[in-house]
């Protein structure tokens, strides 16, 4: 599999994932109903407020019991762009995988209540999978759907060309993986057990998690960061626990069973250490390159430095300011994945249970820890005040040590061009038209989506467009007709090249301009 392919595959994660802040605000909100927030207020305890906690929480953990099959046609949908049949596909492969599994090997619900090995899915007893197995149907599903969405078989048998084979193959394939599945799992599952006895056990190293955490954060630029922490997050590697009288893995979602059961949280390891970071160090070091730059850019500098900081403070969505100086100092994004790393280690050697639904910011910190009062929730303000002065101090001296070029600083003027700025240049050298020149200074995303096709080399140019929260991805044929600085002026914070493989940070609008771009490359061919 090249980069590329991984990329994809990493994006595609992010089709199920975005499900999960809407689980997590009312798992948050139904457990702080029936627990602490039910002590002051006392209108919940009425039977009808206990009613709707007890069905929030129901509806939300109800989202992470199915997340296998959830994941099974997110991958199909991501990988895919989109398609309906793939992801039937997918649906249908999980199901038939697991039916097969349950008869082949006489699995019965007694056994999969019993012991962690088997489980239920769906309403079927079968051997414990979990997301990995969703994934694979969902990778063996796009693979079928690849290879037969264009079938054309005799003219008799007609009726099964094109998408109309892709079910009926993914019927046989999905008894085939189940065999493969019955032969090859049950070592993967000893190695799994193995390894997360040492990283997800009571006598963990720290050291483990702060390297958990430095990874986390060094995979940001290269977008494979969601396939790190994906098996830790809801995988056996996460660790596994029995809550409610049911088996649970993974580190994410034992945190929210455990919340929605209202059991004393133990899980937390591999998000508590992300709190300190997102919401009060990155607050320093945007403070610390404010500080830093020349005063007569610090207006400039200030307005888009609060906007990153109060991104990451809020929702966790970090991308805006970790590319902010990514791209003009990289040593100052080493040091951030450094730091973060500590920052881990130290909030699972102090028992901080901390963790997240959507995202490592305000937001989850108040609905999924705060209300409801998971162990030590109050240590994220005293880490992050440390944090924040660490981050501070550490980057003022960086930056002045050695002569850093951060926003705004020593007259980096070129560092800090607006979109405006850099269209006035461009005009002042005869380059671009007026009637780009007006199109550019719109707001509409539907005009900037035409204007950012011609940057990455018009359609000819496009292999395939796809976007996560924050960046628009695209493959390209030949990198070399990239106008990296036209989608720079265009609003990108950054752009990232990897071969044929682009990456341009255009904040919450990628999404949209990756829509409109399709849309545009649809309409042409």
């Amino acid at each position: 599999m090249n980069f590329a392919s991984l990329q994809k595959f990493g994006k595609s994660l992010m089709v199920p994932v975005a499900l999960l802040p809407a689980a997590g605000i009312l798992l948050g909100i139904g457990a702080a109903m029936n627990g602490p927030l039910a002590d002051y207020l006392t209108f919940l305890q009425t039977d009808s407020m206990q009613a709707v906690s007890s069905g929030m929480t129901a509806i939300g953990l109800s989202i992470f019991e199915n997340l296998p099959i959830i994941f099974a046609v997110g991958v199909a949908i991501g990988l895919t762009g989109g398609s309906g049949i793939a992801a039937l596909a997918a649906l249908l492969g999980y199901i038939i995988m697991n039916t097969t599994i349950s008869l082949a090997l006489n699995i019965t619900p007694e056994m999969a209540g019993e012991a962690g090995e088997y489980g239920m899915t769906l309403g079927i007893a079968s051997l414990e999978t979990g997301v990995l197995g969703g994934i694979v149907v969902g990778l063996l599903a796009v693979w079928v759907y690849t290879k037969f969405k264009r079938f054309q078989p005799p003219e008799v048998l007609g009726f099964f060309a094109g998408d109309r084979s892709v079910g009926i193959v993914m019927v046989f394939m999905s008894i085939l993986l189940a065999f493969a599945v019955m032969i090859v799992w049950p070592p993967i599952q000893t190695g799994i057990n193995a390894v997360a006895n040492v990283i997800a056990s009571d006598a963990t190293n720290p050291a483990y998690i702060g390297l958990y955490g430095f990874l986390e954060r060094v995979l940001i630029p290269t977008g494979l960061h969601h396939i790190w922490y994906a098996p830790f997050l809801w995988t056996q590697l996460g660790g596994t626990a029995q809550v409610a009288g049911s088996f649970v893995s993974g580190d994410q979602y034992i945190f929210l069973a455990q919340i929605a059961a209202g059991e004393e949280v133990t899980a937390g390891r591999f998000m508590a250490g992300k709190f300190p970071i997102v919401m009060f160090g990155l607050l320093g070091a945007a403070l610390a390159m404010y500080r830093s730059a020349d005063k007569n850019n610090r207006p400039v500098v200030k307005g888009m430095l609060l906007a990153a900081a109060g991104t990451a403070f809020l929702t966790g969505i970090t991308e805006p300011i970790e590319f902010t100086f990514l791209f003009v100092a990289p040593l100052l994004f080493v040091l951030h994945a450094i730091i973060t790393g500590f920052s881990f280690a130290i909030a699972y050697m102090l028992n901080v249970q901390l963790g997240w639904a959507g995202g490592s910011g305000l937001i989850d910190f108040v609905l999924v820890n705060a209300l409801p009062g998971t162990p030590n929730w109050w240590m994220n303000i005293v880490m992050g005040a440390v944090f924040f002065v660490v981050y501070y101090y550490v980057f003022s001296f960086a930056i002045r040590k050695w002569n850093l070029a951060t926003p705004g600083r020593a007259g980096q003027e070129a560092k800090l061009y607006t979109r405006k700025d850099y269209n006035e240049k461009k005009k002042e050298n005869g380059q671009g038209s007026p009637a780009a020149e007006t199109v550019k200074k719109k707001d509409d995303y539907r005009d900037k989506a035409h204007l950012i096709l011609a940057a990455l080399g018009g359609r000819e140019n496009i292999e395939h467009v796809d976007a996560c929260f924050t960046r628009l991805r695209v493959t390209v044929h030949d990198a070399a007709k990239i106008d990296e600085n036209e989608l720079k002026s265009l609003g990108a914070a950054g752009v990232m090249k990897y071969n044929k493989n682009i990456q341009a940070v255009f904040g919450g609008r990628s999404d949209l301009y990756k829509n409109e771009i399709n849309d545009i490359l649809k309409e042409s061919a």
